[in-house]
Protein backbone atom coordinates (compact mmCIF):
# COMPACT_ATOMS: atom_id res chain seq x y z
CA UNK A 1 0.00 0.00 0.00
CA UNK A 2 1.49 3.67 -0.87
CA UNK A 3 2.01 6.15 1.78
CA UNK A 4 0.17 9.36 1.50
CA UNK A 5 4.07 10.84 1.47
CA UNK A 6 4.83 8.63 -1.59
CA UNK A 7 2.16 10.14 -3.20
CA UNK A 8 3.36 13.73 -2.69
CA UNK A 9 7.25 13.17 -3.62
CA UNK A 10 5.73 11.53 -7.14
CA UNK A 11 3.42 15.10 -7.62
CA UNK A 12 6.38 16.89 -6.73
CA UNK A 13 8.37 15.17 -9.59
CA UNK A 14 5.89 15.25 -12.07
CA UNK A 15 5.28 19.13 -11.86
CA UNK A 16 8.74 19.50 -12.23
CA UNK A 17 8.99 17.73 -15.57
CA UNK A 18 6.15 19.44 -16.65
CA UNK A 19 8.09 22.78 -15.77
CA UNK A 20 11.03 21.77 -17.49
CA UNK A 21 9.44 20.41 -20.72
CA UNK A 22 7.87 24.01 -20.73
CA UNK A 23 10.69 25.94 -20.19
CA UNK A 24 12.57 23.70 -22.95
CA UNK A 25 9.82 24.56 -25.37
CA UNK A 26 10.11 28.24 -25.02
CA UNK A 27 13.65 28.31 -25.47
CA UNK A 28 13.33 26.38 -28.08
CA UNK A 29 10.44 28.68 -29.91
CA UNK A 30 12.50 31.69 -28.96
CA UNK A 31 15.94 30.52 -30.61
CA UNK A 32 14.19 29.43 -33.86
CA UNK A 33 12.61 33.27 -33.99
CA UNK A 34 16.08 34.73 -33.73
CA UNK A 35 17.52 32.15 -36.17
CA UNK A 36 14.76 33.52 -38.44
CA UNK A 37 15.65 37.32 -37.74
CA UNK A 38 19.31 36.55 -38.26
CA UNK A 39 18.42 34.95 -42.06
CA UNK A 40 17.07 38.13 -43.44
CA UNK A 41 19.55 40.34 -44.47
CA UNK A 42 19.32 44.31 -43.58
CA UNK A 43 20.50 46.09 -46.61
CA UNK A 44 20.77 49.80 -48.14
CA UNK A 45 19.80 50.11 -52.00
CA UNK A 46 19.59 52.87 -54.72
CA UNK A 47 18.15 53.36 -58.02
CA UNK A 48 19.61 52.59 -61.36
CA UNK A 49 19.40 56.44 -62.82
CA UNK A 50 19.82 58.06 -66.18
CA UNK A 51 22.11 60.95 -65.78
CA UNK A 52 24.53 63.20 -68.24
CA UNK A 53 27.86 61.86 -67.89
CA UNK A 54 30.59 63.91 -68.89
CA UNK A 55 33.02 62.26 -72.22
CA UNK A 56 36.45 62.87 -71.29
CA UNK A 57 39.44 60.99 -71.60
CA UNK A 58 43.16 61.75 -71.20
CA UNK A 59 46.11 60.18 -73.54
CA UNK A 60 49.89 60.41 -73.51
CA UNK A 61 51.84 60.65 -76.10
CA UNK A 62 55.39 62.30 -77.25
CA UNK A 63 55.68 65.90 -78.67
CA UNK A 64 56.75 66.01 -82.23
CA UNK A 65 58.22 68.67 -84.94
CA UNK A 66 55.34 70.15 -86.47
CA UNK A 67 57.95 69.95 -89.54
CA UNK A 68 60.95 68.05 -89.97
CA UNK A 69 63.21 69.30 -92.88
CA UNK A 70 66.59 67.06 -93.87
CA UNK A 71 68.71 69.34 -95.80
CA UNK A 72 70.72 67.70 -98.26
CA UNK A 73 72.93 68.17 -101.57
CA UNK A 74 71.08 66.31 -104.18
CA UNK A 75 73.99 64.51 -105.52
CA UNK A 76 76.64 64.84 -102.69
CA UNK A 77 79.90 66.23 -103.05
CA UNK A 78 82.56 68.05 -100.37
CA UNK A 79 80.82 70.24 -97.91
CA UNK A 80 83.07 73.39 -98.06
CA UNK A 81 81.26 75.01 -94.97
CA UNK A 82 78.87 75.02 -91.94
CA UNK A 83 76.93 78.04 -91.64
CA UNK A 84 74.90 77.08 -88.69
CA UNK A 85 75.50 74.97 -85.63
CA UNK A 86 72.77 72.75 -83.59
CA UNK A 87 70.91 75.08 -81.29
CA UNK A 88 70.80 77.71 -83.77
CA UNK A 89 66.99 79.46 -85.15
CA UNK A 90 67.20 79.83 -88.54
CA UNK A 91 64.49 81.54 -90.97
CA UNK A 92 63.19 80.03 -94.25
CA UNK A 93 65.32 80.72 -97.17
CA UNK A 94 68.68 81.05 -94.92
CA UNK A 95 71.70 79.71 -96.43
CA UNK A 96 72.71 76.67 -93.81
CA UNK A 97 76.03 74.92 -95.63
CA UNK A 98 77.74 75.54 -98.80
CA UNK A 99 79.20 73.18 -100.98
CA UNK A 100 81.98 72.41 -102.93
CA UNK A 101 81.08 74.24 -106.46
CA UNK A 102 82.90 71.66 -108.77
CA UNK A 103 79.63 70.23 -110.32
CA UNK A 104 78.31 73.31 -110.67
CA UNK A 105 81.54 74.55 -112.63
CA UNK A 106 81.18 71.46 -114.83
CA UNK A 107 77.48 71.76 -115.41
CA UNK A 108 78.45 75.48 -116.30
CA UNK A 109 81.00 74.90 -119.20
CA UNK A 110 78.67 72.10 -120.76
CA UNK A 111 75.63 74.05 -120.76
CA UNK A 112 78.24 76.86 -123.06
CA UNK A 113 79.81 73.59 -125.19
CA UNK A 114 75.60 73.10 -125.86
CA UNK A 115 75.05 77.13 -126.59
CA UNK A 116 78.00 77.24 -129.02
CA UNK A 117 76.82 73.64 -130.85
CA UNK A 118 73.31 74.95 -131.15
CA UNK A 119 74.61 78.37 -132.62
CA UNK A 120 76.95 76.44 -135.40
CA UNK A 121 73.74 74.28 -135.52
CA UNK A 122 71.34 77.53 -136.38
CA UNK A 123 73.68 78.70 -138.69
CA UNK A 124 73.47 75.53 -140.92
CA UNK A 125 70.02 75.18 -140.62
CA UNK A 126 69.03 78.50 -142.18
CA UNK A 127 70.84 77.70 -145.41
CA UNK A 128 70.15 74.23 -145.50
CA UNK A 129 73.09 72.26 -144.01
CA UNK A 130 71.30 70.30 -141.62
CA UNK A 131 67.73 68.44 -140.95
CA UNK A 132 65.00 69.90 -138.77
CA UNK A 133 65.62 67.30 -137.01
CA UNK A 134 69.58 68.29 -136.14
CA UNK A 135 68.64 71.82 -135.35
CA UNK A 136 66.06 70.47 -132.62
CA UNK A 137 68.45 67.65 -130.96
CA UNK A 138 70.70 70.38 -130.59
CA UNK A 139 68.25 73.08 -129.28
CA UNK A 140 66.95 70.38 -126.79
CA UNK A 141 70.46 69.56 -125.27
CA UNK A 142 70.91 73.44 -124.64
CA UNK A 143 67.71 73.10 -122.78
CA UNK A 144 68.83 70.03 -120.40
CA UNK A 145 72.16 71.92 -119.84
CA UNK A 146 70.86 74.76 -118.45
CA UNK A 147 68.68 72.15 -115.87
CA UNK A 148 71.44 70.22 -115.28
CA UNK A 149 73.61 73.59 -114.38
CA UNK A 150 70.54 75.14 -112.56
CA UNK A 151 70.55 71.91 -110.18
CA UNK A 152 74.12 72.33 -109.79
CA UNK A 153 73.99 75.45 -108.74
CA UNK A 154 71.18 75.68 -106.24
CA UNK A 155 72.83 72.97 -104.34
CA UNK A 156 76.21 74.88 -104.01
CA UNK A 157 74.32 76.76 -101.46
CA UNK A 158 71.86 74.38 -99.26
CA UNK A 159 68.81 76.81 -97.73
CA UNK A 160 66.11 75.92 -95.49
CA UNK A 161 62.45 75.51 -96.15
CA UNK A 162 61.07 76.85 -93.35
CA UNK A 163 61.72 78.26 -89.85
CA UNK A 164 62.84 76.55 -87.21
CA UNK A 165 66.17 75.31 -85.10
CA UNK A 166 68.86 72.82 -86.22
CA UNK A 167 68.63 70.00 -83.99
CA UNK A 168 71.45 67.60 -85.98
CA UNK A 169 74.59 67.95 -87.94
CA UNK A 170 76.31 65.05 -89.56
CA UNK A 171 79.37 66.42 -91.36
CA UNK A 172 82.14 68.92 -90.59
CA UNK A 173 83.66 71.29 -93.00
CA UNK A 174 85.96 69.33 -95.80
CA UNK A 175 83.66 66.42 -95.38
CA UNK A 176 82.29 64.58 -98.57
CA UNK A 177 78.77 64.03 -98.15
CA UNK A 178 76.02 61.38 -99.60
CA UNK A 179 72.28 62.29 -100.37
CA UNK A 180 71.70 59.70 -98.15
CA UNK A 181 72.74 61.33 -94.88
CA UNK A 182 71.44 64.85 -94.21
CA UNK A 183 74.29 67.62 -93.64
CA UNK A 184 71.92 68.95 -91.03
CA UNK A 185 68.23 68.52 -90.09
CA UNK A 186 66.00 71.98 -89.14
CA UNK A 187 62.76 70.99 -86.81
CA UNK A 188 59.81 73.08 -86.72
CA UNK A 189 58.57 73.25 -83.05
CA UNK A 190 56.07 76.46 -83.07
CA UNK A 191 54.03 74.75 -83.31
CA UNK A 192 54.86 71.48 -81.93
CA UNK A 193 52.07 68.33 -82.59
CA UNK A 194 50.82 65.35 -80.28
CA UNK A 195 49.63 62.11 -82.14
CA UNK A 196 47.31 60.31 -79.58
CA UNK A 197 45.14 57.31 -80.07
CA UNK A 198 41.32 57.64 -79.11
CA UNK A 199 39.46 54.79 -78.39
CA UNK A 200 36.97 54.06 -81.42
CA UNK A 201 34.09 54.86 -79.08
CA UNK A 202 34.80 58.00 -79.01
CA UNK A 203 35.18 57.90 -83.11
CA UNK A 204 31.88 59.97 -83.70
CA UNK A 205 32.52 62.45 -81.18
CA UNK A 206 36.03 63.45 -82.77
CA UNK A 207 35.94 66.51 -84.76
CA UNK A 208 38.95 68.85 -86.51
CA UNK A 209 39.41 72.10 -84.69
CA UNK A 210 38.06 70.51 -81.36
CA UNK A 211 39.87 72.09 -78.24
CA UNK A 212 42.10 70.04 -75.99
CA UNK A 213 44.89 70.89 -73.28
CA UNK A 214 47.69 69.56 -72.49
CA UNK A 215 50.68 69.19 -69.75
CA UNK A 216 53.85 68.08 -69.83
CA UNK A 217 55.76 66.77 -66.90
CA UNK A 218 58.87 68.55 -67.29
CA UNK A 219 56.97 71.71 -66.80
CA UNK A 220 54.53 70.74 -63.54
CA UNK A 221 51.43 71.97 -63.45
CA UNK A 222 51.41 74.26 -66.37
CA UNK A 223 48.62 73.51 -69.05
CA UNK A 224 48.75 74.75 -72.69
CA UNK A 225 45.89 75.11 -75.30
CA UNK A 226 45.89 72.95 -78.41
CA UNK A 227 43.20 71.97 -81.27
CA UNK A 228 42.79 69.06 -83.13
CA UNK A 229 44.41 69.01 -86.29
CA UNK A 230 44.06 65.96 -88.39
CA UNK A 231 41.96 62.80 -87.94
CA UNK A 232 43.28 59.43 -89.88
CA UNK A 233 41.02 58.43 -92.11
CA UNK A 234 41.26 54.52 -90.91
CA UNK A 235 41.60 52.84 -87.37
CA UNK A 236 44.63 50.33 -86.16
CA UNK A 237 43.00 46.95 -86.50
CA UNK A 238 44.84 45.90 -83.34
CA UNK A 239 43.85 48.48 -80.67
CA UNK A 240 41.21 50.05 -82.44
CA UNK A 241 41.99 53.26 -82.23
CA UNK A 242 42.13 56.61 -84.46
CA UNK A 243 45.51 58.05 -84.88
CA UNK A 244 44.58 62.25 -83.81
CA UNK A 245 46.87 64.90 -84.09
CA UNK A 246 46.74 67.59 -81.52
CA UNK A 247 48.31 70.62 -82.31
CA UNK A 248 49.98 73.57 -79.75
CA UNK A 249 51.06 76.69 -81.19
CA UNK A 250 54.33 76.76 -78.63
CA UNK A 251 55.01 80.52 -79.31
CA UNK A 252 57.19 81.03 -75.89
CA UNK A 253 58.94 77.83 -77.00
CA UNK A 254 58.38 76.35 -73.54
CA UNK A 255 57.33 72.33 -75.12
CA UNK A 256 60.32 70.82 -76.88
CA UNK A 257 59.70 67.76 -79.26
CA UNK A 258 60.81 64.47 -77.15
CA UNK A 259 58.96 66.05 -74.10
CA UNK A 260 56.23 63.34 -72.27
CA UNK A 261 52.87 64.91 -72.74
CA UNK A 262 49.52 64.26 -71.08
CA UNK A 263 46.62 64.97 -73.78
CA UNK A 264 43.01 65.67 -72.09
CA UNK A 265 40.18 65.62 -74.96
CA UNK A 266 36.69 66.72 -73.81
CA UNK A 267 34.10 65.23 -76.02
CA UNK A 268 30.63 66.61 -74.24
CA UNK A 269 28.05 64.70 -72.52
CA UNK A 270 25.75 61.97 -73.40
CA UNK A 271 22.84 60.47 -71.02
CA UNK A 272 23.15 56.93 -69.48
CA UNK A 273 22.05 54.85 -66.75
CA UNK A 274 24.21 54.98 -63.97
CA UNK A 275 24.95 52.97 -60.88
CA UNK A 276 27.00 53.64 -57.59
CA UNK A 277 30.82 51.84 -57.84
CA UNK A 278 29.88 49.85 -54.40
CA UNK A 279 26.72 48.24 -56.03
CA UNK A 280 29.34 46.42 -58.76
CA UNK A 281 31.25 43.10 -57.84
CA UNK A 282 33.84 41.61 -59.55
CA UNK A 283 33.24 37.67 -60.06
CA UNK A 284 36.49 36.36 -59.05
CA UNK A 285 38.82 34.57 -62.06
CA UNK A 286 37.02 36.57 -64.49
CA UNK A 287 36.61 40.16 -65.79
CA UNK A 288 32.98 39.84 -65.15
CA UNK A 289 30.55 42.22 -63.22
CA UNK A 290 27.07 41.85 -61.38
CA UNK A 291 25.14 43.26 -58.80
CA UNK A 292 22.06 42.22 -56.52
CA UNK A 293 18.84 43.59 -57.25
CA UNK A 294 16.48 44.20 -54.72
CA UNK A 295 13.16 42.63 -55.95
CA UNK A 296 10.27 41.18 -53.42
CA UNK A 297 12.31 40.75 -50.44
CA UNK A 298 14.95 39.14 -52.02
CA UNK A 299 18.55 39.30 -53.63
CA UNK A 300 18.77 39.24 -57.15
CA UNK A 301 21.80 38.38 -59.23
CA UNK A 302 21.99 40.43 -62.20
CA UNK A 303 25.48 40.29 -64.00
CA UNK A 304 25.92 43.80 -65.78
CA UNK A 305 28.05 45.36 -68.88
CA UNK A 306 29.14 48.50 -67.65
CA UNK A 307 31.15 51.73 -69.59
CA UNK A 308 33.26 54.38 -68.24
CA UNK A 309 33.58 55.23 -64.43
CA UNK A 310 33.24 58.67 -63.46
CA UNK A 311 33.69 60.08 -59.76
CA UNK A 312 31.53 57.52 -57.70
CA UNK A 313 29.60 56.24 -60.65
CA UNK A 314 29.86 53.44 -63.05
CA UNK A 315 27.76 53.51 -66.68
CA UNK A 316 25.70 50.72 -67.16
CA UNK A 317 25.22 49.17 -70.85
CA UNK A 318 23.31 46.29 -69.99
CA UNK A 319 21.76 44.42 -67.65
CA UNK A 320 19.77 46.68 -65.78
CA UNK A 321 16.97 49.35 -66.07
CA UNK A 322 16.12 52.32 -65.16
CA UNK A 323 14.62 52.36 -61.93
CA UNK A 324 16.15 49.26 -60.62
CA UNK A 325 16.58 49.06 -57.09
CA UNK A 326 20.96 47.69 -56.31
CA UNK A 327 21.99 46.77 -53.44
CA UNK A 328 24.97 48.84 -52.10
CA UNK A 329 25.82 47.62 -48.48
CA UNK A 330 28.51 44.79 -48.97
CA UNK A 331 27.16 42.94 -52.14
CA UNK A 332 29.99 40.63 -52.42
CA UNK A 333 28.89 38.48 -49.05
CA UNK A 334 25.16 37.91 -50.53
CA UNK A 335 24.02 35.35 -52.59
CA UNK A 336 21.29 34.94 -55.08
CA UNK A 337 17.65 34.69 -53.62
CA UNK A 338 18.69 35.79 -50.20
CA UNK A 339 15.84 36.78 -48.01
CA UNK A 340 17.00 41.01 -47.57
CA UNK A 341 15.20 43.70 -45.64
CA UNK A 342 15.81 47.46 -46.11
CA UNK A 343 17.30 49.32 -43.47
CA UNK A 344 15.23 52.09 -42.15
Amino acid sequence: MISQKTIKTLSLAVLSAGLLASCSSSSSSKATEEQSADTVRLVEVAPAEMRALNLSEEFTAQLEAKVVNNITAQAGGRLKQLLVKVGDRVGAGQAVARMEATQAAQAQIQLADAKTNFARMDELYKVGGVSKAQWEQAKSAVDQAKLAYGNAAENTVLRSPISGFVTAKNYDNGDMTSPQLPVVVIQQIAPVKAVIGVSEQYYSYLKKGAAATLSVDALGEETFSGIVTNIFPTLDPVTHTVSTEIEVANKDLKLRPGMYARVHLDFGTKEALTVPDKAIVRQAGSGARYVYVFSGGKAVYRAVELGQQQGDLYEVVSGLNAGDQVITSAPSNLKNGLSVKLRK
